[in-house]
């Protein structure tokens, strides 16, 4: 027989093995070049290549190549394993490694061109799907599909080296296997023991450390030490690997003392005591790699499907704009004539004086320098602002702030002043030194007798979710959060300070909001002898550069429904890359769980001999069969994923939107399961019809 025959017979005979592995190359690379598509775009190069949205498209598809290198070679070890019995007889035939070589790299070739030819065209086509996708979610940015050479140059290129790599391994592998080894290679069991107790140490430190996880964050234990949040999130990473291992062992053990119970599952449980302990490398595996999608998925969703209530939760007023004695200096009347004459209806417009001083923190013989001004509110502007009537006493605060954050913080004694030029450098100095913190006795040389008040930590109440203002942060000024002061205590700061130190923040509800918006921007833009090259577009974060130019920028209207339409683009592309990216994670662990169970067959079809042999009946067996199934495919995606949805929760639980965040990740956790649903109900009727056949 030739050769080429043998290579002709062998693929027709292992069809449905070259199958599974062709479908999953050609998979990977239809990935890779649908995301070169998207990274060599010309549209997003042109428009939005500086921004986050380019940065995070570069990150996903580094993602994808290391995740592509992780799941070829996997494929391609466990594609190797399962033929051991078929290279074993071509060896006892007397063929030679040298010849084995061959036919693997002549098979080798042909899966390779046959994915690139299919995964280069599949990409191609599906990509008119993933940019349908893409701008459904982005929806007020068009990106236009385009077939570049580059993207097939990226797919191609990264595919040949990995399965070049894959390749030389294959051939090192047969070069060193003996025909017994070639043989059972298939058969072999990973060997270990289910240690009870460790397992039982290990689930009591998984439980503490998830426990002591969030109280620790938000400074409820252990003063919100660093080293326990690591210790703790390092813990809820590692001690799943001695669960997995030792599950089914302490769950034997648990139930072997309710013996009706023990008794009914026993055939079940002994086997799954020993397939967990073969595949708790693969189970961890699986279980960390689906709780980092269900984190970063769900978090991503969740924050895109909440753009607007998050955009509005921190900015309770339609337009706010900052007046300065240089920019935006306005007439009185003048901004509701504007919205008026562009359609715009008035709801409400208020107009908020406040000043910008240092604060130093007061931490007994040391000093924590803020680089950024504290906003300061007199007690009498407050309530008329806010509609009130409190009483501030003289050397006493009230801090209060636009967000509604769980974590709480020890209030510090503060210091309030305004500095020279001199001195600031002076201060800056010192502090960048000392991890911004100052000595109080370098502190009190460089002021001398300037005017300071202090304000005891005792005498500071703290008020959070007060919609006072809207927040931002840019080199205009950093607003949401302010300091409200007796009025004496106010006029004293006031006289400190540089007259372009006090500012008023214009805040305007209304209806009919976007063409007025339009109007008012004209206005201020002329108003600030601004030519047409300013002021054009957004910022979502607030500041856009540390220049002059940026300076202007900063000084620009912010606008709630143009916050909303930038959230929106900016969540939007994290959450489609991030989706995308989570789907092909949860069909990999499908995919891997289907390799791994089938490779099992033929050692497991002794078993069901011998349990035929003591009278169990097929029907008895296939109850056995899907119980065994369902807990080896669900256990990495409960786990798992219960572990990336805990991770969210505390993530979420300090945003003021823990519920409705949570809600919406839910529903990734439902498709997740939906997924692996799908790949269990196909892998138990393969194993079902295998295990069974006559």
């Amino acid at each position: 027989m030739k050769f080429s025959s043998i290579i002709r017979k062998n693929f027709t005979h292992n069809f449905n093995k070259y199958i599974s592995f062709y479908f999953v190359n050609s998979l990977i690379i239809a990935m890779l070049f649908m995301y070169g598509s998207l990274m060599f775009n010309k549209s997003i190069l042109d428009t939005i290549g500086e921004t986050a949205f380019y940065e995070t498209i570069n990150i996903s598809l580094m993602g994808l190549i290391v995740f592509s290198i992780v799941f070829i070679t996997y494929t391609n070890i466990s594609f190797l394993k399962n033929r051991g019995k078929e290279f074993g007889m071509y060896l006892t035939l007397g063929m030679t490694t040298k010849d084995l070589s061959k036919l693997i790299v002549v098979e080798n070739l042909g899966v390779m061109i046959a994915s690139l030819a299919t995964g280069v065209m599949t990409g191609a086509l599906l990509g008119r799907l993933f940019y349908m996708g893409l701008n459904k979610v982005l929806k007020f940015t068009n990106i236009t599909y385009e077939i570049n050479f580059k993207s097939f140059l990226l797919s191609t290129g990264i595919f040949i080296l990995i399965f070049l790599c894959n390749v030389i391994f294959n051939i090192i592998y047969i070069k060193r296997v003996s025909i017994i080894d070639a043989i059972k290679s298939d058969k072999k069991k990973e060997v270990g023991k289910a240690n009870v107790v460790l397992g039982i140490i290990a689930l009591i430190l998984f439980v503490v450390a998830m426990y002591c996880l969030p109280k620790t964050m938000f400074k409820e234990i252990f003063d919100g030490s660093t080293f326990v949040i690591a210790l703790c999130v390092a813990t809820i990473i590692l001690s799943p690997y001695i669960i997995i291992s030792s599950g089914i062992a302490v769950f034997k053990f648990i139930i072997a003392k309710f013996p009706r119970l023990y008794n009914k599952n026993i055939l079940v449980v002994s086997n799954l005591s020993h397939r967990f302990l073969a595949y708790k490398n693969i189970l961890y595996i699986l279980s960390i790699l689906l709780a980092g999608s269900m984190f970063y998925v769900g978090y991503s969703y969740s924050i895109y499907t909440a753009s607007r209530e998050s955009i509005e939760l921190n900015n309770p007023y339609d337009i706010m704009f900052i007046e300065t004695d240089e920019f935006n200096k306005v007439e009185e009347g003048k901004i509701e004539e504007v919205i008026k004459n562009n359609g715009g209806k008035l709801e409400a417009y208020n107009v908020l004086e406040y000043i910008e001083i240092v604060v130093f923190k007061d931490e007994g013989d040391r000093l924590t320098f803020w680089t950024d001004s504290k906003s300061i509110i007199s007690e009498s502007n407050y309530n008329k602002h806010m509609g009130i009537n409190i009483d501030v006493k003289p050397n006493c605060a009230i801090d209060i702030t636009v967000t509604n954050e769980t974590l709480e913080y020890d209030n510090p004694n503060l210091i309030l002043t305004s500095l020279t030029e001199k001195q600031y450098e002076a201060i800056q100095e010192i502090s960048a030194e000392n991890n911004y913190q100052l000595p109080k006795e370098d502190f009190n040389k460089i002021m001398g007798n300037s005017n300071l008040i202090e304000i005891n930590k005792e005498n500071i109440k703290e008020e959070k979710d007060v919609p006072f203002i809207n927040y931002r942060y840019t080199l205009a000024g950093s607003t949401g959060n302010a300091i409200v002061l007796d009025d004496s205590d106010y006029n004293v700061v006031k006289s400190m300070i540089n007259e372009n130190k006090s500012k008023k923040a214009h805040l305007i509800n209304l209806d009919n909001g976007d063409k007025a918006f339009c109007g008012l921007i004209d206005y201020l833009r002329e108003k600030n002898s601004l030519d047409n090259s300013y002021w054009n577009n957004g910022n979502l974060w607030g500041i856009s550069g540390y220049d002059e130019r940026a300076k202007i920028e900063d000084f620009r209207p912010i606008y709630v429904e143009e916050l909303v339409r930038l959230k929106i683009e900016d969540s939007g592309i994290i959450f489609f890359t991030m989706i995308f990216i989570g789907i092909l994670f949860m069909i990999a662990n499908g995919v891997v769980l289907y390799y791994k169970v089938l490779s099992d067959i033929d050692s497991e079809k002794e078993r069901i001999i011998s349990l035929n042999r003591i009278g169990i009946t097929t029907k008895e067996i296939e109850k056995i069969i899907n119980k065994e199934l369902s807990i080896t495919f669900f256990v990495p995606l409960l786990f798992g994923g219960g572990i990336g949805m805990y991770l969210l929760y505390i993530m979420v639980s300090n945003s003021g939107m823990t519920e409705l965040l949570m809600k919406k990740s839910l529903l990734i956790f439902i498709d997740g399961f939906i997924i692996q649903s799908i790949f269990y109900l196909v892998s138990r009727r393969k194993y079902t019809k295998e295990m069974l056949a006559k």
